[in-house]
């Protein structure tokens, strides 16, 4: 388990990542055998039998070893995906509800009020009601706090 509480998963991305790499070579090269022998087939005597097989079977084998590659990056891909996107994502949620955010997005820890307190400013003194550090007029009834 990592620290974060997940399953260790160096052990399967590194399986993965040789695994993949093995079944890419081997099904570039029997698909190259494979495609060289049929396209160069001479005789008339039959069909190129275990040279169509390996012209056939060589694309499958180039697929599933892309597809452990894939699989052996995808955790890197998506951070790197989350790392570029969000920051967007934010900016955009900012803009369209005036710093408000949707949903929490578009707003970072800084920009929330300690918990348990709505504001940390002031207090009014005509109403009473405590108002945020920076501000210049009482939230509760418009009075200057100067």
């Amino acid at each position: 388990m990592t620290p974060h509480g997940l399953p260790d998963t160096a052990r399967t991305r590194t399986a993965l990542r040789v695994g993949g790499a093995v079944l890419l070579l081997v099904g570039v090269v029997v698909f190259g055998w494979g495609a060289y022998t049929v396209f160069t087939y001479e005789g008339f005597d039959g069909p190129p039998g275990l040279a169509i097989l390996a012209f056939l079977g060589g694309l499958p084998m180039i697929g599933l070893g892309l597809g452990a590659l894939n699989m052996s990056t995808i955790g890197a891909q998506s951070r790197y995906v989350a790392g570029e996107t969000m920051p967007t994502v934010k900016q955009s949620a900012a803009y369209l509800t005036d710093g408000e955010g949707i949903l929490g997005v578009g707003r970072t820890a800084g920009d929330r009020a300690p918990a348990g307190s709505a504001a940390a400013g002031p207090y009014c003194r005509s109403c009473g009601v405590r108002n945020d550090a920076d501000a210049r007029f009482c939230d509760g009834c418009g009075t200057s706090l100067a």
